[in-house]
């Protein structure tokens, strides 16, 4: 990495900490099960994810309802690389995709093979008109394929990307941009000022 990207990086954390430092996740509350009908997209958030220099900057994770078959989902995560806050388009980047039922999504993101029980903490979704499954796969495999960034291309931006093309009804007004914003941060405070979205629910 050269000095300009390191000075670019040490700015983008400094950033971070500024913002994460007014912030607190909010306490969440045990919720329904997800049986409702049509479109829903969801984060999922691992407060103590990314930590760096002494702080945790959290850690996402996305999902969404299949509205043409409302007991599939399909959901996943960009976990980077060993810690690197930047990694090149095409070098791997810890993403991953799986398919299921609400039942199994909660299993796998509880223990996923990488993580112990309990990995996130808490999720909330937005209700969608509809839902293009076939579009955010195809934006997973870009997201998957063009590196990693911590503060520009990590596992929110990614997620946002996915959302948008699920569903493009999600604008900046419901869905707004998560560039330079800690993730714990965008959970907790961004979405409250969001139209649309839940509160969040203990996982």
């Amino acid at each position: 990495m050269n000095r300009s990207t390191t000075r670019k990086h040490r700015t983008v954390l400094t950033l971070l900490a500024a913002v994460l430092s007014a912030t607190a996740v909010p306490i969440v509350t045990p919720g329904p099960a997800e049986a409702a009908t049509g479109g829903r997209a969801c984060f999922f958030l691992d407060k103590e994810g990314a930590p760096i220099a002494g702080r945790t900057y959290g850690h996402v994770a996305w999902a969404i309802r299949d509205p043409k078959n409302t007991g599939h989902w399909i959901w996943g995560a960009t976990e980077g690389y060993k810690g690197k806050p930047h990694i090149a388009a095409g070098d791997y980047n810890g993403s991953w995709i799986k398919g299921g039922t609400w039942a199994d999504l909660r299993r796998s993101i509880r223990r996923d093979g990488h993580h112990k029980a309990g990995y996130y903490d808490a999720y909330r979704c937005i209700d969608t008109a509809g839902g293009d499954l076939k579009a955010a796969q195809r934006t997973f495999g870009h997201m998957k394929s063009n590196g990693y960034d911590i503060g520009f291309n990590n596992c929110l931006t990614k997620s946002i990307a996915i959302f948008r093309k699920y569903s493009p009804a999600l604008t900046g007004k419901n869905l707004p941009d998560g560039q330079t914003v800690p993730p714990r941060n965008y959970f907790a405070t961004t979405l409250d000022n969001a139209r649309g979205w839940e509160k969040a629910r203990t996982y």
